[in-house]
């Protein structure tokens, strides 16, 4: 663990940076914090912001869950005071831990004798959940994924794959949710393009961007659209994507099937929405994942939507390459 040395002590307490950490877990520094900041939703602390950078403690692994051991509060730059033993001990029930890549078996922090932090691999003390990791096409395993942003791993249940009807004769063949959203990802961009070669004198319409890395096996998908609000006679608000290509671009059949959008602009934000509620009933909930998000801005009228879907890839006897969203649900 060349290089990971820097400890600080907050209230002698021993903390590593965010960003290190990260790395020791084999998670990405924007995926733990979220995991940080939703253990402290729930009021479990291992990790505190100080000025500009967030620090996490160092567990103890000699702590036992059923131990009488005196309580020792440390008290944060803020003032408040914690027991990061006991917020360990919670935070190791609530998320999945790390596990080695190449044993499978969870991964505990040490401290050597000269003061640098290691990690070493046990097979008692800490039991993971039972999930099974989705790997990636190179190497098996998601390259650079210590790097970005979403995090290191997807876990998902075999058996409870996603499906999709795509109706019959419509526009899109998928039959998986995830499979679905790209499909429509890449039609919207399409519609763009064509609406965009065919009025060179009209500003440009790039209200998508979708980006496939054969470097870390992901598609990223970034897209601003505007809405329709309507208020049905039961109060409730309907939202819809306004189709801001206009109808000789965005022609788009749904085939009757899990889809009722008669645009493509409407059925990106439908699909979205569809690929976002289908992460949220994966169960148990620290298992969901958080490949896509939408948020809606009613006040200004549009849809911001970020993705981030794992693919593969099939290449045919002419050469073309095939490129198809993994099932992660």
């Amino acid at each position: 663990m060349t290089g990971f040395y820097e400890i600080f002590l907050i209230d002698n307490r021993q903390a590593v940076l965010l960003q290190v950490f990260a790395k020791i877990i084999n998670y990405s520094p924007k995926y733990l914090l979220d995991v940080v900041k939703r253990l402290r939703q729930r009021k479990i602390y291992i990790g505190v912001k100080w000025r500009k950078n967030w620090y996490i403690f160092l567990p103890n692994p000699n702590v036992n869950k059923e131990s009488k051991k005196k309580q020792v509060l440390t008290e944060l730059p803020s003032g408040q005071k914690i027991d990061v033993d006991a917020s360990w001990i919670a935070a190791r029930d609530y998320q999945p831990v790390a596990l080695d890549n190449n044993t499978n078996k969870p991964i505990v922090l040490t401290i050597n004798s000269g003061g640098k932090l290691g990690v070493a691999v046990t097979s008692s003390g800490l039991i993971p959940k039972t999930v099974n990791a989705l790997v990636g096409v190179q190497n098996q395993q998601y390259r650079a994924t210590t790097e970005y942003s979403y995090g290191n791993y997807i876990f998902y249940d075999t058996n409870k794959m996603s499906t999709f009807d795509p109706g019959t004769a419509g526009t899109l063949k998928s039959t998986q949710v995830p499979q679905a959203f790209f499909e429509v990802c890449r039609a919207l961009d399409a519609a763009e393009n064509t609406r965009n070669g065919a009025n060179p004198g009209l500003a440009p319409r790039r209200n998508l961007s979708t980006t496939v890395s054969f470097d870390t096996g992901t598609i990223a998908v970034a897209a601003t659209i505007p809405i329709v609000t309507t208020i049905q006679t039961d109060g409730t608000i309907q939202i819809s994507g306004s189709d801001y290509l206009g109808s000789t671009y965005s022609t788009f059949a749904n085939g009757s099937g899990d889809l009722t959008s008669t645009n493509i602009v409407a059925a990106f934000l439908e699909t979205a929405s569809l690929l976002s509620a289908a992460e949220k009933a994966v169960t148990p909930v620290e298992n969901q994942p958080n490949n896509i998000q939408i948020q809606i801005d009613v006040e200004a009228g549009n849809a911001t939507v970020s993705g981030n879907l794992p693919f593969t890839t099939a290449a045919a006897a002419t050469g073309d390459v095939t490129v198809k969203a993994i099932d992660y649900l």
